[in-house]
């Protein structure tokens, strides 16, 4: 409770309608479920034996074992047979394993219509225009497991705000509360409480859309694993990088069925760019590990296109650096 009011206090986040993406405009219905005690589910294929629990001593057989027959809670096999026990499940009822995503369960019916299933773990989201085929997926998974029906998926979304710290302003240890004095009036203040709650809801929620300018946005922020001599192979390197998941994006969106004209990927790096289209840079390129140049090759056979975008148009920094709230109004 103490967590939830310092969100409050804060104005962390602000309820508001989804923009139109895919689920949207296609007029989809989406539900949430939940699998109650899902590794539980598991059938295990080894010989495991553990002691009685405490506290549960049968009372003259204190000294006999108990033989698993399924997974429990803390088995490195358990997530691993939970999900092959939730595979067969869906393959028996038509369901088809996608090849680009193993998590998500697609059947096309003959009328046209179709339902998508994706599993995060133990949470599911089943996606479908029919609310009465969605139904009765959802009688058949309660018959084999123990389901606890969120129904219609409850949506938060930030509301756009500029970012606290700008850019001219650096941080130091030597900021940090010194005396006694400070150190008491820094426990007063709820911020640690409201990163704390920021943080066990970021490694709690198991879907997290990204939305700019109305289309969902697959995105990451860390360190390369090679070191860098120019901003430019920065650039040019994350753009290796950004199009390997571009192209499991199309190849995942195709494989449902979902097909576009053209696929763009964009950068606001104008060396980066000439860098990858004109492979006759080889003196300033030929350092960089070879596996990055396939970006060459991607292009030439027209696999996406690559393009360049203004500084002012590229609302992904906000993923990566401070800026204004205007900058985040299209």
């Amino acid at each position: 409770m103490k967590e939830m009011k310092s969100l409050h206090e804060n104005n962390t986040y602000e309820l508001m309608e989804l923009p139109k993406v895919l689920v949207a405009s296609m007029n989809l219905e989406i539900e949430q479920l939940d699998v109650k005690t899902a590794f539980l589910h598991g059938d295990l294929e080894e010989e495991i034996y553990m002691e009685q629990p405490e506290g549960f001593t049968i009372k003259g057989k204190e000294y006999l074992v108990c033989q698993l027959k399924k997974s429990l809670y803390g088995l490195k096999q358990a997530l691993r047979q939970w999900y092959k026990k939730f595979d067969s499940f869906m393959v028996e009822h038509g369901y088809d394993r996608t090849a680009f995503d193993h998590c998500v369960f697609v059947k096309k019916f003959s009328d046209g219509e179709f339902i998508i299933l994706l599993l995060y773990v133990d949470d599911m989201l089943i996606v479908g225009r029919d609310i009465g085929k969605i139904d009765k997926l959802k009688k058949e998974l309660s018959k084999s497991f123990e389901m606890k029906d969120w129904g219609l998926q409850i949506r938060f979304l930030a509301k756009p705000v500029s970012s606290p710290l700008g850019s001219h302003l650096k941080l130091s240890s030597k900021q940090s509360p010194s005396s006694e004095k400070e150190k008491e009036e820094m426990r007063n203040v709820p911020y640690a409480s409201a990163v704390g709650s920021l943080m066990y809801a970021m490694a709690t929620v198991k879907w997290i859309l990204g939305y700019l300018r109305g289309g969902t946005v697959s995105w990451q922020s860390r360190l390369q694993k090679c070191v860098a001599l120019s901003t430019k192979e920065v650039e040019y390197i994350a753009i290796t990088e950004a199009s390997k998941e571009l192209l499991w994006m199309k190849k995942f969106l195709q494989e449902l069925g979902l097909q576009q004209e053209r696929y763009l990927l964009y950068c606001d790096s104008q060396s980066a760019i000439h860098l990858s289209k004109n492979p006759t840079f080889h003196s300033r390129s030929k350092h960089i590990d070879v596996r990055y140049h396939w970006i060459r090759d991607a292009l030439e056979m027209k696999l996406f296109f690559l393009e360049k975008i203004h500084i002012d148009e590229n609302g992904s920094d906000m993923m990566t650096k401070p800026i204004p709230i205007e900058k985040l109004q299209f």
